[in-house]
């Protein structure tokens, strides 16, 4: 509440003293600082050429009563405190001594400065002027930061003796020149005693330790204009400390990219202990702030080198392992410890417990079943392991895994197998690949290249594969990938959803008065059986006769068989059926050979055989096949007889003969031609 209420009555006294806006802005910065009853004032001009103007004609300082006893003066009155320039020459001889004053001196009135550039200089002289300039300039400033009676001398400090405790002035610091549009440079600074002054504790401090020094930062906004520089105090039991960067250290990060820091540092022995260290910040007024927290250090040496391993070779049934290491104090090596891991990015765990003396560079270890990956590591006092470059050792195997078992795999509806098998126990085993093959005789091929990791695999073959069956086998890997033995292979049955193509079943009568019914056998490759049926009127089917049938064949009817439908059914190995057409027994045909009379005719020119037939009240269906010497017919043309009377053939080669078979269903009849194309 009661920074709310400063904040208010430095607005307010803002508004009262720079009603109007003719209020020069500040160029001049002004801090003020209260010390035993009396104000101290320290100011600074905003450049090189602004210093040095002042130097000459130097700087008036106004004070104005802005508060008593608490309450805002409305029309205060301005007391001219004095008049401050650098002090002569001669006045700085007693201080000759001190560092700080003779630089400050010499920044003042060191020889070879000039006050301004000409055009008479050349432009490299200018340059150079300009430099200079803007050094004494900076190492001037630098100096007034480090001591309050320099900056006094300087004519950049004051002290006023005249005020009460009871009231707040406003300093105004006005420089006794003019600039190029006729105006004064000015700065200000409001002190109130009953604030006091505002002096914060060192804050957001860290340290980093690298070998034996120690480096603190802290941010240098929260500081700005508060502190010139930092004072480092040491103690080694964190009671009784003593200075060890004092007022004339002075260090700061510019980086442009980097926020600004305050940086201080220290130097240690290179040996386990523990410090304390605390800051201070030191005004330019040559006092101090409050101690920031305590902070412990602790100094644990480090080994700078790390070993690396120079050997690994087989001895007898174990491996040995040698490293070098470059020379290091050996109060900080404790010793060495080899590591292992199955990965080259670990993680890696020691071998033993056990710490190998540090005079010795050698270590047996058991040999592993397949590789692994070694690293020696350097121990330090404080067991920090300082670890090699990671190798590797792999032992010699040519011997390949035990072939797999218990392999098992099923068809889906939809093509899609399962495989199950036996994972293996060989600890260096790498994985599986799968073969398979259309026959039992056929070289098997890989299915993937890819390695098998686990003990199943899903695979899916199309449904519109040739081969009904497919053989599998499996092969194990090691590691070295050395291939195993195939497993005993199995056999798949892949799902069939399409049933065998049907046979064809004709009715012809012999010259004892037989009749014979003839089977075309189906195309299918899958076909396991062939069934004849025989359906009487009003019956059940009967089979007359199942088994396999490769080519045509013609049985005889029992004449005592009676009326009925005689058809023939082809089976695959899944039980769908292709059935043949439909034949009626012991019904009285609808035509004769007579009325159904079927010629041909070679036609050279067009390269075909034309077949013809005339049908007279025949309505059916001719089925058109053909063969040559030695071969089994194949059908070749499907004719309505009643919309069509005649068949071209143009797939033919010149010098053979045809045989043709003509086949009317539903019709006890058929019809051979032989044909020579020549």
């Amino acid at each position: 509440m009661k920074k709310v209420l400063y904040i208010f009555i430095l607005v307010l006294i803002g508004s009262k003293l720079f009603a109007q806006n003719d209020a020069p802005k500040p160029s001049i910065q002004v801090a003020g600082f209260i010390d035993n009853g009396k104000v101290l004032l320290r100011w600074a001009p905003e450049n090189h050429v602004s210093w040095q103007r002042a130097n000459k004609a130097g700087y008036a300082i106004y004070r104005k009563t802005v508060i008593r006893n608490g309450k805002v003066i409305d029309k205060p009155d301005s007391i001219l405190i004095g008049m401050f320039q650098p002090v002569p020459l001669n006045g700085w001889e007693k201080y000759a001594d001190s560092s700080t004053f003779a630089i400050a001196a010499e920044a003042i009135y060191g020889s070879g400065m000039e006050m301004t550039v000409t055009s008479q200089n050349s432009f490299f002289e200018q340059v150079n002027i300009a430099r200079d300039q803007q050094s004494r300039f900076s190492i001037g400033l630098l100096c007034a930061d480090q001591s309050f009676t320099v900056a006094q001398m300087m004519g950049l400090g004051a002290i006023d003796s005249t005020v009460k405790t009871n009231e707040a002035y406003l300093y105004i610091v006005r420089s006794n020149y003019t600039d190029s549009i006729e105006v004064n440079q000015v700065g200000y600074v409001l002190v109130d005693f009953s604030f006091g002054n505002l002096l914060p504790r060192p804050f957001g401090i860290t340290h980093q330790l690298n070998g034996g020094a120690v480096t603190f930062s802290m941010p240098y906004e929260p500081f700005r204009g508060i502190y010139t520089n930092f004072e480092l105090e040491r103690s080694a039991d964190g009671k009784n400390f003593v200075t060890v960067v004092g007022k004339n250290y002075y260090s700061m990060s510019t980086a442009d990219d980097d926020v600004q820091t305050y940086i201080v540092s220290d130097s240690v022995k290179l040996e386990a202990s523990n410090y304390y260290y605390r800051i201070r910040g030191r005004t330019p007024f040559d006092t101090f702030g409050p101690y920031s927290d305590i902070i412990e250090v602790n100094v644990m040496p480090s080994i700078d080198v790390t070993p690396w391993i120079t050997d690994i070779k087989e001895v007898d049934n174990k491996i040995a392992i040698t490293w070098a290491m470059d020379s290091v104090n050996e109060q900080n090596l404790k010793g060495f410890m080899v590591y292992q891991s199955a990965s080259n990015e670990g993680p890696f765990n020691p071998i033993s417990k056990d710490l190998i003396d540090k005079s010795i560079n050698l270590s047996y270890v058991q040999k592993p079943a397949d590789y692994s990956y070694y690293r020696v590591a350097a121990i330090d006092q404080f067991d920090r392991p300082y670890f090699s470059s990671s190798r590797l050792f792999q032992a010699k195997d040519s011997i390949p895994p035990l072939p797999p078992t218990g392999m098992k795999g099923e068809f889906d509806s939809t093509g899609v197998v399962k495989f199950t098998w036996k994972y293996g126990n060989e600890p260096d085993l790498l994985g599986y690949q799968l073969l398979y093959s259309a026959t039992d005789s056929d070289e098997h091929t890989l299915l993937s290249h890819r390695i098998i990791y686990d003990s199943t695999y899903t695979a899916k073959f199309p449904l519109s594969l040739l081969s009904s069956k497919l053989y599998f086998k499996l092969v194990a890997l090691d590691t070295r990938y050395n291939t195993s033995r195939p497993s005993e292979p199995i056999v798949l049955v892949k799902p069939d959803t399409i049933p065998p193509s049907a046979p064809v079943l004709t009715l012809e009568p012999d010259s004892l008065g037989n009749t014979r019914v003839s089977i075309a056998p189906s195309k299918s490759s899958d076909v396991v059986r062939h069934t004849l049926y025989f359906e009487g009127e009003g019956k059940a089917p009967r089979v007359l006769f199942t088994g396999n049938i490769y080519t045509d064949t013609t049985f005889v009817l029992d004449n005592s068989i009676g009326k009925g439908y005689l058809y023939c059914a082809a089976v695959d190995f899944t039980g769908r059926m292709g059935i043949s057409n439909r034949i009626n027994v012991h019904k009285a045909n609808p035509t004769t050979s007579g009325d159904f009379k079927v010629s041909y005719k070679v036609n050279i020119d067009e390269g075909r055989v034309e077949l013809y037939w005339d049908a007279f009240g025949v309505d059916g269906v001719a089925m058109i096949y053909r063969k040559t010497e030695g071969s089994e017919y194949r059908l070749i043309g499907v004719a309505n007889i009643k919309d069509i009377n005649y068949y071209y053939d143009s797939n033919i080669k010149f010098s053979l003969c045809y045989i043709y078979k003509i086949i009317l269903l539903n019709v006890n009849f058929s019809k051979l031609l032989n044909v020579c194309y020549e």
